[in-house]
């Protein structure tokens, strides 16, 4: 096998995920190609958090066939977090995969891959590798300024919505040298910004020999030469320690921005998710990082139509949205994921109903996004540049609180930290001007 193209769905640890599996089949020669036409084989590195998803990725499967049909020769191998849950049950729906491993399989990928490529039926390995988080593993990044790190894998929080529990298992902490060493070789490289990753980035430290917890190590990456920010998702609202907020407050290079996922605004469905925080322990939270650090931006994650949400509990997530004004959230339908709790609840709501009540939750937070954004106009921001705006003529950047800016500007600037006063502000992008 000489090249090999990655299809990614799903999150930002994917991403990462596949930036690990080119380093490893590129350490062995092989080249990554643009387009799946040109490569001896295909990945598909899955996610299975929301239906979505997956359709998405069967139907990119059965376009694959295609191809294959035309190329007998192509290797066609899936990843991730279906790959993971379905195993061979995959092979009944396409049995024209060759190979199929799992997210905490990566480390072995070369040695997956030489008996992928020996056999003539379809190999799985889905068997895990429990000392996957203290792997060094190679990696090579799709950014040439801003760069996934990740700190801990898995989850132990166990929400009735959420199969991550059960695919990417419990919560393990990468040692802090390791998470600390790849962040000064990043520097080195000229990284300027890093995100360090976790299904729950505050509860990082557990089960680690050296006594340490995400604050603490929080510090210990503020205090790399060259790195000039530092991002973190995701947060769990009820791990958000006051370490970590006066953590956000003290040290300069950490961003003025963090995602708290919600998910509802109702005390009833917080229950029901198993989220183990009630509305006002979210509130009082998020008042507290308000008092501690007044411009910090906010974003979140609502569910909408989660089984036995009435009409009041999704009221309830729209006065939520109103009271803490989120500069910018994700929002999703409640969709069925075998084997998690919310399966089995009663009162499952009616796909027409959640449609509603997920357009409502984006109406409401778009005119409160425009009203945030409008709110930067006249106000001087740094901006990363960090390339040319998809617009066309300008460049693109973001602000310490990760809003999209685009500049008028030379191409010299990109990997430059600049002053820019906001000039103009839409519902996705602000407009800025170089300061003199």
């Amino acid at each position: 096998m000489k090249s090999f193209h990655i299809i990614t769905f799903g999150c930002q640890m994917n991403e990462h995920d596949s930036e690990r599996m080119t380093g490893i089949l590129e350490g062995r020669g092989c080249s990554l190609t643009a387009h799946p036409e040109q490569a001896d084989m295909v990945i598909l590195n899955t996610c299975s958090i929301r239906e979505k998803a997956e359709q998405k990725f069967y139907s990119e499967l059965g376009r694959l066939k295609a191809l294959k049909d035309g190329n007998p020769s192509l290797k066609i191998a899936v990843s991730g977090c279906i790959a993971q849950q379905e195993g061979s049950r995959i092979l009944a729906r396409a049995p024209h995969v060759d190979l199929i491993f799992g997210p905490s399989d990566i480390a072995r990928l070369s040695g997956i891959l030489e008996a992928g490529l020996a056999n003539t039926s379809p190999v799985i390995d889905i068997a895990g590798d429990p000392d996957y988080h203290r792997k060094k593993i190679p990696t090579v990044r799709t950014d040439r300024l801003k760069a996934w790190v990740s700190i801990m894998y898995g989850c132990d929080n166990f929400c009735t919505y959420c199969i991550v529990p059960y695919l990417r298992g419990r919560e393990r902490s990468r040692p802090p040298e390791h998470i600390l060493d790849e962040v000064r070789d990043l520097a080195r490289q000229g990284y300027r910004e890093i995100t360090l990753l976790g299904q729950n980035v505050n509860s990082y430290g557990k089960g680690l020999e050296q006594a340490i917890d995400f604050p603490g190590l929080l510090q210990r990456v503020n205090e790399v030469a060259g790195i000039e920010r530092v991002r973190f998702v995701t947060s769990h609202p009820r791990d958000l320690s006051e370490s970590l907020i006066f953590a956000v407050r003290d040290l300069s290079k950490v961003c003025e921005a963090i995602h708290l996922p919600v998910q509802s605004g109702s005390d009833n469905v917080l229950r029901a998710m198993n989220r183990k925080y009630t509305r006002q322990d979210y509130l009082e939270k998020v008042d507290r990082l308000r008092q501690a650090v007044p411009e910090i931006a906010l974003a979140t994650d609502i569910i909408v139509g989660f089984p036995g949400e009435a009409g009041l509990d999704h009221e309830l997530t729209l006065r939520l949205l109103e009271e803490v004004q989120y500069d910018g959230i994700f929002a999703f339908k409640y969709s069925k994921r075998p084997g998690t709790a919310a399966v089995k609840l009663d009162g499952h709501i009616a796909e027409g109903a959640k449609e509603e009540r997920l357009a409502e939750v984006l109406a409401l937070q778009k005119s409160i996004t425009i009203k945030k954004n409008r709110e930067q106009i006249g106000t001087r921001r740094e901006v990363l540049i960090d390339g040319h705006s998809k617009k066309g003529g300008t460049l693109a950047g973001r602000t310490r609180g990760n809003k999209a800016v685009n500049i008028d500007g030379p191409a010299s600037l990109i990997g430059s930290l600049v002053s820019v006063e906001i000039i103009d502000a839409g519902v996705n992008s602000l407009t800025g001007r170089i300061c003199e």
